[in-house]
């Protein structure tokens, strides 16, 4: 094979690389735990939303009091943390070498600092549910009812904590998902779980707001 024709070869596959993905996942969830009351700030709604390995974002319900309304966009490299209240954000760019956004569901801890036991609990992200227990070979079990829906439940054991995702049998998405750690369980409720079709603008640089880039972190 000649030298162009290789080059033409890669050429052609980094482009195919770079295609936007066809579908996106859009989560939709409220946060149940004794350590947040009911109808505080946390435990309003949150939208999450994963498309491939490059596309995240992440809508928050508006918090007047505290002058924020987070909304989170991730096009890797590429990043944005904005304040719909304020009508502005901060522009950041991921050093690499790799571009994988991630939406961790139980996100304690500095991400900088975490034991191993808490790195592995932030490997079950939102729109990845099925395959983090499906690696741990967790097998299926008849769980609870969840809003009228009958469940099968998965369980995965990580230190002292356990995690547990509930799926309903009729369609089969996740309803729940909760982490048993230290004598606390934790619980995201899921209002919403559908795949459908990628929406670019929900992950384009963010109009109408005045944008601060961040220096690079040295």
């Amino acid at each position: 094979m000649s030298k162009l024709l290789v080059g033409l070869c890669a050429l052609v596959g980094l482009m195919v690389g770079q295609e936007p993905p066809k579908m996106m996942t859009r989560v939709e969830v409220t946060l149940h735990s004794p350590d947040v009351p009911e109808g505080s700030f946390a435990a309003k709604p949150k939208v999450f939303y994963r498309a491939g390995d490059r596309y995240c974002r992440i809508e928050e319900a508006a918090d007047p009091e505290a002058g924020v309304h987070n909304l989170m966009i991730v096009n890797e490299p590429d990043y944005w943390a904005v304040n719909l209240l304020t009508k502005t954000a901060k522009h950041g760019s991921d050093p690499g070498p790799t571009f994988n956004c991630h939406l961790p569901i139980f996100a304690s801890g500095d991400p900088k600092a975490l034991d191993d036991e808490t790195k592995e609990i932030r490997q079950l992200e939102f729109g990845r549910e099925p395959e983090f227990f499906e690696h741990k070979g967790a097998a299926p079990e008849p769980g609870p009812a969840f809003a009228k829906h009958e469940t099968t439940m998965y369980r995965a054991q990580v230190g002292a904590a356990v995690l547990m995702l509930f799926v309903a049998k009729s369609p089969e998405l996740p309803v729940a998902v909760s982490l048993k750690r230290g004598g606390e369980t934790e619980i995201f409720l899921y209002s919403q779980y559908a795949r459908m079709e990628f929406d670019a603008k929900l992950f384009a640089k963010p109009a109408d707001v005045k944008i601060e880039d961040l220096k690079p972190a040295r």
